[in-house]
């Protein structure tokens, strides 16, 4: 049978379970750590681990909001669904727009970091303009992919997941093993200094960068088999792997690439560090003082004129002192936030202990290679989640519907892939990683604020609506439960969202310029297509059997030497361009029952081979595939049908040249006992037998002019005189009957407007019939190719 694919922006099978929805949010989620890891360790330095144990725990609260949400409402648009479903459609959008501006900077990270772990093969990709040109040209690859149609297997995610979360677990605990030393970790921390508290605030906003990606289910949900089972099984699951990697993982890191500090001279003049020179050092990577290579660096470099690579100037955290006359002040930092900020876990890698010199040889290019296809992956999946919500606003009237706009061959939402992929060209662009870490925190922690909100709102609004699962930690208010999870959650969004806008002004201008430029373009179309600003406007579902494309792999085509046969061939060569099928075609040589079946019969052999031979030619010129197949038998109903289960076929094309039925016969003997025994589902193509078309006008005609032969008699006026031919006219001649006699048209015109003005008239008149060369009008002259004598002009491969 046929398959039934869904079309692109369309509900989606329920098939999804545990598994798919765990795999694919791990896959976002935890693709994160790949570059959260070393934003956040170069703001917090030695409290990253206590960052991500905080934003960890508003993690889980938000995962549990979207849980509770998402079970009672399994619908794709996350935090903008449920704040439609809480609050209003203006209120929605606001909530849409912040998620796109979330999915763009996810596309422009991830694809960012991409070529940062394929430098272990090239490591000309570490260094601008090589690391964004590598991101571009991502991105680009993608949005062709995705505009044409091509889509990541379910089963390929389910197997990079547990790769990705396998390769992180094994990392982590050798560094811990060989590695951890807690004493030394903690000796690190300098409260105040190192970090700054205004450091840990802005680190703590960044640490939830590395959780962000739990959408992906709220997405998914409409695909789930139980939504209110599965969503909230497979965020626990998550909640457990990535608190275990992302508590470890830190920890792991700071053990072999600890925090220190260096002593740099500061300017008196600016009051910031002055830029000494450094020189590479070992591992790869690192850097040393140029003067003093015993002097490993800590902080971040950057390049300067004459291809030198120099420490960047910044402001002292700490006590500005003077020794040996210079002012001098001690700057800490970590070779995870600074040379490996880029790649945390190849550093890691490649700060084990030279005890499994080994295992560093074999982990260096395996987390290259992995890395880079967690993020490939994590790219795309922000390219699809952008075009889905995209599709979603349009399909509400939030967006024009420009951008829902689907492709008429590829069946996908091109204009908003092709959009918000270049606008993702943009921000990569600059080869800025903390403004693209801001942006993404900036929207992600709207999305998260608005899902919090709208759960506790639809307690108090909805107390009856079905919730499968129930965020914990509820406490009873009014008539209603208030879960505390939700109240905590809220609160912390928000507060990191504020630290974003106070402690990064250029990112929160960006940031709230895109929301804001955004509502005003929402009242504008609202406006212009007179709709409320606030209430839901949604377009008409289509039912479930108009979403699905009817996909034919393998096409079956008998057929004889007519042009019925050759009209389809063409019309099955049409059907599989679209899919890239194949087609069979079949030549059934029918044999009289007063010869054996395998008499020879050289002038049906040769007439097979001609008519398979322009079948094939034809296909060519379709680039289609074809198979060509001659079979004798006593019925070419029956050898068709047998075929058609040999060769698996999908269809059956089939046509027919029309024909007076007879008896029980709708069609013939041939195509009759094929319908009858269906093996597979078939289209039929029956053209008017030649002369119908004339036969049926020719009798409207006839008709027409009966009528217009009946002469209409007015009443004569007083004083005139009536003769027979008509009414008098003046001066007492006779006038002509019909409507010539007032200067109008001739009857023969009057008849074709009348034939015309039918129904079918317009069609008869430009329609002009087909006929099949050698085919005859009725069903008894003799036949020819695969009908034999019992078939007469009826083609009975069809």
């Amino acid at each position: 049978m046929a398959r039934r694919k869904r079309r692109e922006g369309h509900p989606l099978h329920k098939v999804l379970g545990v598994g798919a929805l765990f795999s694919t949010a791990y896959g976002n989620v935890g693709s994160s750590i790949y570059y959260a890891l070393g934003v956040v360790a170069a703001a917090a330095l030695g409290l990253t681990p206590l960052v991500f144990v905080i934003t960890g725990c508003l993690f889980i609260a938000t995962a549990w909001s979207y849980s509770e949400a998402t079970a009672a409402m399994p619908e794709a648009g996350g935090s903008s669904s449920f704040t439609r479903r809480a609050f209003n459609e203006f209120a929605s959008f606001g909530i849409g727009w912040a998620q796109m501006l979330t999915y763009t900077a996810t596309i422009a990270i991830s694809a960012l970091f991409v070529p940062q772990y394929l430098s272990v093969f090239w490591p000309v990709l570490r260094d601008p303009p090589y690391s964004v040109i590598g991101g571009v040209v991502t991105i680009v690859v993608l949005v062709v992919l995705n505009v044409i149609g091509i889509k990541e297997a379910a089963s390929l995610n389910v197997v990079l997941a547990l790769l990705d979360l396998g390769t992180q677990v094994l990392i982590m605990v050798i560094a811990l093993v060989l590695l951890l030393e807690p004493q030394t970790l903690l000796s690190h921390i300098h409260w105040g200094v190192a970090p700054t508290w205004s450091q840990f605030l802005y680190g703590l906003a960044l640490g939830t960068v590395a959780y962000t990606g739990i959408e992906t289910i709220s997405n998914m949900a409409e695909e789930a088999r139980s939504p209110g089972r599965d969503v909230p099984r497979s965020i626990n699951f998550v909640i457990v792997a990535v608190m275990v990697v992302y508590i470890g993982m830190p920890l792991a890191a700071l053990s072999s690439m600890r925090v220190d500090y260096n002593l740099l001279p500061v300017d008196p003049a600016t009051g910031m560090t002055l830029p000494l020179e450094v020189v590479p050092g070992k591992p790869e990577g690192t850097y040393v003082l140029k003067s003093d290579p015993s002097q490993v660096v800590y902080v971040p470099v950057q390049s300067a004129p004459g291809g030198r690579m120099v420490i960047k100037p910044a402001k002292p955290t700490g006590a500005v002192t003077t020794v040996d006359g210079r002012r001098v002040t001690k700057l800490y930092g970590t070779q995870l936030g600074s040379n490996y900020v880029a790649d945390p876990v190849l550093g890691m890698v490649r700060f084990l202990p030279d005890s499994v010199a080994w295992l560093k040889w074999v982990l260096a290019p395996w987390v290259g290679v992995l890395a880079a296809t967690i993020l490939f992956i994590g790219t795309n999946a922000g390219i699809i989640g952008v075009s889905r919500l995209a599709f979603s606003l349009g399909q509400h009237r939030q967006l024009p519907r420009m951008l829902g706009r689907v492709h008429p061959t590829r069946l996908t939402p091109y204009a908003a892939i092709v959009l918000f992929g270049v606008i993702a060209v943009i921000l990569i662009l600059p080869g800025e990683i903390p403004l693209l870490a801001d942006l993404y925190a900036f929207g992600s922690m709207i999305s998260f604020t608005a899902a919090h909100v709208s759960v506790i709102v639809l307690r108090r609004k909805e107390p009856d609506l079905e919730r499968p699962f129930r965020a914990p930690l509820n406490v009873r208010l009014g008539g209603t439960t208030l879960p505390l999870t939700a109240v905590f959650g809220a609160m912390g969004t928000i507060a990191v969202w504020g630290v974003i806008v106070a402690y990064k002004p250029w990112s929160g201008f960006i940031g709230l310029a895109w929301v804001g430029v955004g509502l005003v373009a929402y009242v504008i179309f609202r406006k212009a297509q007179g709709y409320s600003l606030t209430a839901t406007v949604r377009t008409p579902t289509l039912p479930s059997s108009l979403q699905e494309d009817v996909v034919y792999d393998q096409l079956l085509v008998p057929l004889r030497d007519t042009q019925v046969s050759d009209e389809m061939m063409v019309l099955a060569c049409q059907l599989a361009t679209e899919r890239g099928s194949s087609i069979d075609t079949l030549y059934v040589i029918e044999v009289p029952l007063n010869l054996p079946l395998d008499a020879r019969l050289p002038e049906e052999n040769r007439r097979a081979e001609e008519v398979l031979e322009r079948a094939a030619r034809a296909a060519d010129e379709f680039k289609v595939k074809v198979t060509p197949h001659v079979v004798t038998a006593r019925s070419a109903g029956r050898a068709i049908v047998e075929e058609a289960i040999a060769r698996r076929s999908e269809v059956i094309v089939l046509g027919s040249q029309g024909k007076r039925r007879v008896a029980n016969r709708v069609f013939g003997s041939t195509i009759d006992y094929v319908l009858s025994n269906l093996p597979c589902e078939a289209i039929i193509n029956v053209i008017p037998r030649a002369g119908a078309v004339d036969a049926v006008k020719a009798r409207a005609r006839a008709r027409i002019m009966m009528t217009a032969a009946v002469p209409t008699e007015p009443r004569p006026a007083p004083g005139d005189h009536a003769a027979p031919g008509g009414p008098a006219a003046p001066g007492g001649r006779a006038a002509p009957a019909g409507p010539a006699a007032s200067g109008g048209e001739k009857p023969a015109d009057s008849v074709r407007r009348r034939v015309e003005a039918l129904p079918f008239g317009r069609r008869f008149a430009s329609w002009q019939p087909r006929r099949g060369v050698g085919d005859e009008e009725e069903g008894e002259g003799p036949g020819s190719g695969v009908c034999g004598p019992s078939e007469g002009g009826h083609d009975p491969a069809r």
